[in-house]
């Protein structure tokens, strides 16, 4: 995350050189609106600063964040339809799958072997208490129409590749929101470059290259800048 708010932020500075800063003055302007509105969306400042190019870049970065947003989540539901299809057709499951099913699924063949696995752990948390270890395998397992018995090693096999890959179109989802959190972010250090590069009373230099000499007669050349 750090490396893409890096490369992000280098794509601004670059980007805002290339296209160059508007030259008649904010006087008109309010810098704390334009970064309220950078936040609430990306471009929207630029657009207030009269940079219309950045602003098209800005909305282009957005849209394709939030496209991709709803494109994840669509794959997601799509790849989680089709794996509860799967259990119900090839496992005989006739309930409703939350996520602690729908992993207990994919890890046993038959609803009996998991709760064996059940009933070992009872008797762990419970060893010298009956009561407490039919209590506790009552409530944790499955009975009913929450049974189920896989076809086949296969059957089970494709359900748990569905439900892997259902599993990481959400998380991708996720990350994109990152995206968008770091598109801000970027939008609004932009607006504040703006600001600072436009007006000379309130900056004290602009990029410069600079040479120190070092002991021995060594040299260091270091790109420098300050507010």
């Amino acid at each position: 995350m750090k490396s893409a708010l890096s490369v992000l932020v280098a794509a601004v500075l670059v980007m805002s050189a290339a296209l160059g800063y508007c030259s008649d003055g904010y006087e008109s302007k309010s810098l704390k609106k334009a970064l309220l509105f950078s936040f609430l969306m990306p471009g929207a400042g630029q657009q207030y600063l009269d940079h219309h190019a950045r602003a098209r870049m800005m909305y282009a970065a957005e849209a394709g964040i939030w496209t991709a947003f709803v494109g994840f989540r669509i794959q997601g539901d799509i790849r989680k339809d089709k794996y509860e299809e799967m259990a119900r057709l090839f496992a005989g499951v006739e309930c409703k799958i939350d996520d602690d099913y729908a992993l207990a699924l994919a890890r046993y063949g038959t609803s009996e072997e998991y709760n064996i696995d059940v009933l070992r752990e009872a008797r762990y948390l419970f060893p010298d208490d009956r009561e407490k270890q039919l209590a506790y395998f009552e409530m944790h397992g499955y009975f009913g129409s929450y049974s189920w018995e896989w076809e086949s090693p296969q059957k089970q096999e494709e359900y748990e590749d569905a439900r892997t890959w259902s599993r990481e179109s959400y998380r991708r989802a996720v990350l994109t929101t990152g995206f968008a959190v770091l598109n801000r972010v970027v939008s609004m250090i932009d607006i504040y470059l703006s600001f600072k590069l436009q007006d000379p009373d309130r900056r004290t230099s602009l990029p410069s290259l600079r040479a120190d000499r070092g002991p021995e007669d060594n040299y260091r050349l270091y790109l420098s800048t300050s507010f």
